[in-house]
């Protein structure tokens, strides 16, 4: 049987413990706090506070001493407490067409690197281009309340989809997209980049160019068609409306276009294919029908891809900065947040005509 004394020992123990108390040789660590933060910077809490928010009224140096003081105490704010006090879920959302396109992370990549600092976590998903998609998500979200959207919309004619779009009560910024004009856009000149192409390819000799993108009722679709028709009005050449084929930005689509013009007599000796996602089915087509790039048939991509770079032969394409887009949609968003009477915000970024070795002269 236990001695009295020790049965003593145990029970004062015990009651150490039920009430909350440390054994003296053990330590506990806990989390670097907010004021741990506002006293490595030498500023008060209510500084770290607005530097964390992005609140513009903090010094620079202030600002910098706060940053450095956040990385050095690896110190994460309290995602709960600042929702309560903000009223805001601290979470961005990001919708593409399709996230398989590798070339779209670089988007979402950027996009996160921007929100990520300031506490924001970022949700993606695919509308797989469908304006039903699209309008359950935007539901959805509104049900989440997220603080933010960027989203590239399947198209800029639906009404019921513009109308849900204005009626959201979060920020939004249009991904190469117009519609609806109120909201934020980053956007891509496409037109001035197609335009170059089709002069190029006309200055090597072509004069039968057919061009694939999207549906007619997006801005790239439209801009690129815009460039195509100047540049074939620049060199005297003919607008063949059969030769323009705007379908859809999907590789199946542009797989079966690709068949579609090349069956045409007199086929085309060069294709532009305006899409993202299009490059695939397009090489696919050619191949198939017996064909050779560039010693059948040109073609110049209408975005950058690994795919583009390491075919052989590696392939001309219209390049623009995805990563300048996704930064500055991200950016848009926090400041929208903070100051929602902002004039509207809008990014264009210049596409470039970028020469490899799909293009040759046509065969005599």
């Amino acid at each position: 049987m236990e001695s009295n004394s020790k049965r003593g020992k145990t029970a004062s123990r015990s009651k150490d413990l039920v009430a909350g108390a440390v054994p003296a040789n053990t330590t506990s660590e806990r989390k670097p706090s907010i004021r741990d933060v506002a006293d490595r910077a030498k500023v008060a809490v209510g500084t770290v506070s607005r530097v964390i928010n992005r609140q513009p009224n903090v010094r620079d140096d202030k600002r910098r001493r706060v940053l450095d003081a956040i990385v050095e105490l690896n110190y994460v704010p309290d995602i709960v407490a600042q929702t309560m006090r903000t009223n805001r879920s601290m979470t961005m959302a990001c919708v593409m067409r399709d996230f398989t396109v590798p070339v779209l992370s670089m988007f979402v990549d950027s996009m996160q690197k921007e929100i990520d600092p300031v506490g924001f976590s970022l949700m993606v998903a695919s509308s797989y281009h469908d304006v039903k998609r699209e309008i359950a998500l935007l539901n959805s979200f509104q049900q989440r309340r997220i603080d933010g959207l960027a989203i590239a919309t399947s198209s800029e004619s639906d009404v019921m989809l513009l109308a849900t779009l204005e009626q959201m009560p979060f920020p939004i910024v249009l991904i190469d997209r117009e519609r609806p004009a109120k909201l934020d856009a980053v956007c891509i000149n496409h037109a001035a980049a197609i335009n170059q192409a089709v002069c190029y390819l006309a200055d090597i000799g072509h004069r039968d160019i057919a061009m694939l993108s999207g549906e007619i009722n997006v801005h790239p679709t439209q801009s690129r068609l815009a460039g195509f028709i100047a540049g074939l009005n620049s060199r005297g050449l003919v607008h063949d409306p059969e030769l323009v084929r705007l379908t859809s930005f999907g590789a199946e689509a542009g797989y079966a276009e690709t068949r579609r013009v090349l069956r045409r007599s007199p086929r085309p000796t060069a294709i532009i294919a305006g899409g993202t996602a299009l490059l695939p089915g397009v090489v696919r087509a050619i191949r198939e029908l017996g064909l050779t790039i560039p010693r059948d048939v040109s073609v110049i991509a209408g975005a950058d891809s690994d795919i583009a770079q390491l075919a052989s032969p590696p392939f001309t394409v219209v390049r623009w900065n995805h990563g300048q887009l996704g930064k500055a949609a991200g950016r848009f968003l926090m400041e929208r947040l903070e100051q929602s009477e902002l004039p509207r915000q809008r990014l264009a970024v210049d596409a470039e005509l970028v020469l490899r070795e799909s293009c040759s002269a046509p065969a005599r």
